[in-house]
């Protein structure tokens, strides 16, 4: 930073007034950047092994959000079909839902495509997802995700706005893009 913005950056600090250029990048590459943060909370923030402790939503996937900020999420298959208007009203609305399932396992079937500004970002990806449920009965989808990325001042992007859209599909259909973990139940076709 050269010495008048330094400068200005003290004068409006002592006004309290943070400005622009002062304020934390978000990053738009890497770990922290929005394609992959979409990519890890698909495959870790939303799958579920027999076994694992209840799914709590704000625990689970509270550090992708603003809990109580306003925005818009949307998915086909939320019970429904509901939008919600909060992340908490979001994450309340699947938590009964994948309590009651014995597993759900998610892979990438489609590159996720970013487009990245420095305060705002869009993702794209398609992933599958294996859902068994507790009496053994396996559901199958390809789903088309797009989230909506806003920076934060402190530096690190929170999701504004969510849509999924599924298909149905078969379990041999999406067997290619489910981690090697699954090689032992991929055949569970569960009548799909």
């Amino acid at each position: 930073m050269n010495i008048r913005m330094q400068f200005a950056s003290v004068v409006l600090a002592a006004l309290g007034v943070t400005p622009a250029f002062a304020q934390s990048a978000c990053p738009s590459k890497g770990p922290d950047a929005p394609a992959e943060l979409h990519r890890v909370w698909i495959l870790e923030g939303w799958d579920r092994t027999e076994g694992d402790p209840r799914f709590v939503f704000a625990e689970k996937l509270g550090r992708y959000y603003e809990l109580d900020a306003p925005g818009v999420y949307y998915d086909d298959l939320a019970p429904g079909q509901k939008t919600a208007y909060t992340p908490a009203e979001y994450g309340k609305m699947w938590e009964g839902p994948f309590n009651s399932m014995r597993s759900a396992k998610h892979g990438i079937s489609d590159k996720v495509n970013a487009i990245v500004g420095d305060r705002v970002a869009s993702t794209t990806l398609e992933f599958v997802a294996r859902l068994e449920g507790q009496d053994g009965k396996v559901f199958a989808i390809f789903d088309r995700s797009q989230l909506g990325w806003e920076c934060l001042e402190e530096g690190r992007w929170v999701i504004r706005h969510e849509h999924n859209s599924s298909r149905e599909a078969t379990v041999d259909e999406i067997a290619e893009f489910l981690p090697a973990a699954l090689e032992g139940v991929a055949g569970k076709s569960g009548g799909n």
